[in-house]
């Protein structure tokens, strides 16, 4: 069987010797920071979606595209850019999108309808794929024994600027119009690129690979390995329940019998934000007791929140509750079943994190489109009910993964 047996071909036999140094504890906080503040870009968008909506006049279904673009362009940068940090010094990598998701955020801020807005979220997307170029680089900086914790501090990085970028969209959206949210975020840009040119090392490339060569080698390295198409796999189901709750939560506080505007969907954000701590302590579980257990433990929780959230139409109080343990769920998923996959082979960290994340933010797109659909056609009952059904099948692929294979095949090299 595929996945279950080991090969002494090495997708990065081409690679150079150069071995990066051990980053400090402070590099690694850096790292999460910049993440998070870059992540906001894909996510600042969900709360102000209702005054995007009346302002360009069109529908929820029409104005979740603009979420949703956001998504697939985060994934096809995801897929085109990232496996370039194998090749590349990532510091150079993420400057250059830092600075494109300031030109995209202007785009944006002046879009003249919902498609001009599409296709600048769709920008903004593919180059806001920096935090993703900084976890392998936090993961190859680190020692084994601290590769868990210090992937679940970048995580943790990226789900604090995710869920406090909402509260912040959400504020800036309800006091100045949808347009300044934008502006904002291009504004936001700089800064950030200085601390980014000041404070990341250099990365040290791991292969000599041509661009298309490392593309070449995504697919065999996918097809070899179970444990990364099962991660892949996973998370994509589990992001998918993330994004069906978030995208939907500001239509469902904006109707009856709540009423409240993007502001107050913006503030769940902060709620979110203790959940977001989990990813941490997933790594750090992940070191302890083994990424199966911790999997299978998130995809439990995030189960869990969505039966919590079936009374959330009516209780602010399990809407709160199922928030934080939909987060928690999610984010310790996402850690184990980072690590399970980069386990595979260290020097293709670059490709890995491209085939994981890739995977992972389709899976939260076509969650984020669907769930539209099922909210304009069944309501808030519709987006439980895809939720549940998402951990089951979830649970089931993790269920027929048994220990048996845990050994890993590393894909033959392209040349």
């Amino acid at each position: 069987m595929r996945g279950s047996t080991t090969s002494t071909n090495s997708i990065t036999s081409t690679d150079s010797p150069a071995t990066p140094a051990v980053a400090s504890r402070g590099k690694i906080v850096m790292m999460a920071i910049i993440a998070g503040a870059v992540i906001t870009n894909i996510y600042c968008t969900q709360p102000i979606l209702p005054l995007i909506a009346a302002s360009l006049r069109v529908n929820v279904t029409t104005v979740d595209l603009v979420a949703a673009a956001a998504l697939l362009g985060f994934s096809t940068g995801l897929a085109l850019l990232l496996p370039l940090g194998d090749r590349f010094d990532r510091r150079k990598l993420v400057l250059i999108q830092i600075a494109l998701a300031f030109v995209f955020g202007v785009a944006a801020a002046f879009a003249p309808g919902i498609w001009a807005l599409v296709a600048a979220s769709f920008g903004l997307g593919i180059v806001s794929c920096v935090p993703q170029q900084l976890v392998p680089f936090a993961a190859v900086m680190s020692l084994p024994s601290e590769r868990g914790r210090n992937v679940g501090t970048v995580v943790s990085g990226i789900m604090v600027g995710i869920l406090t970028g909402r509260t912040i969209a959400g504020v800036i959206g309800a006091a100045y119009g949808w347009r300044a949210v934008y502006g904002a975020e291009a504004a936001f840009m700089v800064p950030v690129w200085m601390a980014a040119a000041s404070l990341l090392p250099r990365g040290v490339p791991s292969t000599n690979l041509s661009y298309w060569r490392l593309l070449a080698s995504l697919w065999p390295l996918a097809r070899d390995n179970r444990p990364i198409r099962e991660s892949m796999l996973i998370q994509a189901l589990l992001w998918a329940c993330f994004n069906a709750f978030w995208v939907n939560l500001a239509a469902l506080l904006a109707s009856g019998p709540w009423h409240l505007g993007s502001a107050w969907a913006g503030g769940f954000g902060i709620i979110g934000a203790a959940g977001a701590f989990a990813a941490s302590l997933g790594g750090n579980a992940t070191d302890r007791v083994g990424f199966r257990k911790v999997i299978g433990a998130s995809i439990g929780i995030v189960t869990l929140a969505y039966v919590l959230l079936s009374g959330a139409a009516t209780s602010l109080t399990l809407l709160i509750v199922g928030v934080i343990v939909l987060d928690i769920g999610v984010q310790s998923g996402l850690v184990s079943n980072q690590t399970r996959a980069f386990a595979v082979d260290p020097k293709a960290q670059g490709r890995i994190n491209s085939l994981y994340m890739t995977a992972t933010f389709f899976g939260g797109a076509v969650g984020a489109t669907l769930s539209g659909w099922l909210m304009t056609r069944f309501g808030w009952t519709g987006i439980v009910a895809f939720g549940i059904a998402l951990g089951i099948l979830a649970a089931a692929i993790h269920w027929v993964g048994a220990p048996r294979h845990t050994a890993v095949r590393v894909a033959a090299s392209p040349d």
